[in-house]
């Protein structure tokens, strides 16, 4: 059956003491565990409460105190080794193991958030596998303690309690430790795997590829031709040069970053390295879509070899999001790709002729109220999207004065709004025109109920994606969402 779907996360990294952020400080006292039945509940440990108040006077007060510097004092705590603080050392650990249960709540609830809908799981089908803590009372004297549930087996300890033995503030968040023991716990992605997700991004996973292995999986699962693995191989080749060489010097310099996304500097550069060597010349866009392409079918591959279940596309580019509906590999899979890499090409087709559309009649109406608006506001859209300035950088640039003046002149949010809507309309008959070629009329007319729904909601999560990133972008650095990427490519076509 074809069936479309789409796919937050809010970082709580400080805290202060207002009727607002009750709920964030509350994380060190109150525990969260599954009971009886499974479910989740959360459970207070007010000698928890009492501790971290004393520990942190100034919480009475309207003071922001950073999750890492509280962290790091119980954790300080908890290590002080004092035989006359034992109480407090085993408080510092409750507050710290009741913040952990959160973290693991939070990354399970992110996790069904992101992958759950279309992969046939939630939330609460990953808790019992990570949220193995629990409560147990001391004595009436004696504060609560924490300990794993299984505290009669040596061999056994809780995940909580492996986070704890090996955490060091000097090294990284906890946020970031628990998100790690989380993701790495093997039974969780042994259950991960079998619906179909294999938690390694695309550029770990071309990182960690040798142009070899790629060779014989491209050979044994795709039956590409020769011509094709030698350019796919190529490129891995190109990517390596750049982006292995750029990750030794980070290591070189103490960094220990993710693979992230390769920035267009890295891009070029893979360009001009695969020119170099094969005389093939590809844009930016091109590599990074080949790029994406290539970790998609080698995540395939993993995921079959390890006997878990397809999901159809990468989970990583905004825009693949739509997912045809996951299935064991059969007959049907060739057809489902061919669906899927049609839909692709529509979506960026028409995500590209509708903002040539809306912006040709942005420039009609408001050049009836100033003659040169068609220069200035097609500058400032290059300079806001793909130079990554800010609207005071712009401002002098395009002859205003005020920030305000440039943020008038863009009209971000009607601009996003007018291209949300035209996309809707327009992109619902073509989605429906494909399907006709490899759905019958029952799923058809499933389909037909529920396309303008699932289109709605991918269209939008490309638009909410350029709204965050411009909320928050990274200044005189090109925006990097697909919304922003195809109005650069749109405005460097225009500008030819």
């Amino acid at each position: 059956m074809l069936l479309l779907s789409g796919g937050g996360k809010i970082e709580d990294n400080w805290f202060c003491v207002s009727k607002n952020t009750v709920a964030r400080i509350s994380k060190y006292w109150e525990f969260v565990k599954l009971d009886s039945t499974s479910k989740r509940r959360v459970e207070m440990i007010a000698a928890a409460q009492t501790y971290l108040k004393k520990q942190f006077p100034e919480l009475t007060e309207k003071v922001e105190v950073s999750d890492a510097r509280v962290q790091r004092q119980l954790w300080q705590q908890m290590h002080s080794g004092k035989k006359t603080d034992t109480d407090e050392t085993q408080l510092a650990e409750t507050c710290l193991r009741c913040y952990i249960s959160h973290q693991i709540y939070q990354v399970c609830l992110d996790l069904g958030t992101k992958f759950g809908s279309q992969n046939g799981f939630n939330c609460q089908d990953l808790l019992p596998f990570v949220l193995d803590d629990e409560v147990l009372l001391g004595t009436r004297n004696q504060p609560e303690k924490l300990t794993s549930k299984s505290t009669q087996s040596s061999s056994y300890q809780s995940l909580a309690t492996t986070v704890l033995k090996t955490f060091d503030p000097a090294k990284g968040s906890l946020n970031t430790w628990v998100n790690r023991y989380v993701k790495q716990h093997p039974e969780l992605k042994r259950f991960l795997l079998q619906h179909g997700v294999f938690l390694v991004s695309d550029w770990a996973l071309l990182n960690d590829t040798k142009p070899k292995e790629l060779l014989r999986i491209f050979t044994d699962m795709y039956q590409l031709t020769s011509v094709e693995i030698q350019q796919i191989c190529a490129l891995l080749v190109s990517y390596h040069t750049v982006y292995r060489e750029d990750r030794l010097q980070q290591r070189l310099t103490g960094a220990t970053l993710p693979c992230q996304q390769p920035t267009s500097e890295q891009l070029i550069r893979i360009a001009n390295d695969l020119q170099t060597s094969t005389g093939r010349k590809l844009s930016t866009e091109s590599v990074l879509s080949q790029l994406h392409a290539i970790a998609s079918k080698l995540r395939r591959y993993k995921i079959t070899a390890q006997g878990g279940r397809i999901s159809s596309i990468s989970f990583e580019q905004p825009e693949t999001q739509p997912m045809v509906e996951q299935s064991q590999v059969t007959e049907d899979n060739e057809e489902q790709l061919e669906f899927i890499n049609l839909y692709q090409n529509q979506f960026l087709e028409r995500l590209d002729q509708t903002l040539a559309q809306v912006i040709d009649e942005y420039i009609k109406k408001n050049q009836r109220k100033r003659s040169s608006v068609e220069q200035s506001f097609l500058t400032a859209l290059h300079l806001f999207h793909c130079q990554g300035q800010s609207m005071n950088q712009i401002a002098p640039q395009i002859n205003l004065t005020k920030q305000y003046e440039v943020t008038r002149l863009l009209k971000l949010n009607e601009l996003r709004a007018d291209i949300r809507q035209k996309m809707l309309i327009t992109l619902r008959d073509r989605v429906l025109d494909t399907a006709k070629l490899f759905a019958d009329s029952e799923r058809l007319l499933f389909l037909d109920t529920q396309l303008e729904l699932i289109l709605d909601e991918q269209i939008s999560s490309i638009i909410q994606e350029a709204e965050s990133e411009v909320k928050n972008p990274i200044r005189n650095q090109p925006l990097r969402s697909l919304l922003a990427r195809r109005l650069c490519h749109y405005l460097q076509g225009r500008s030819q």
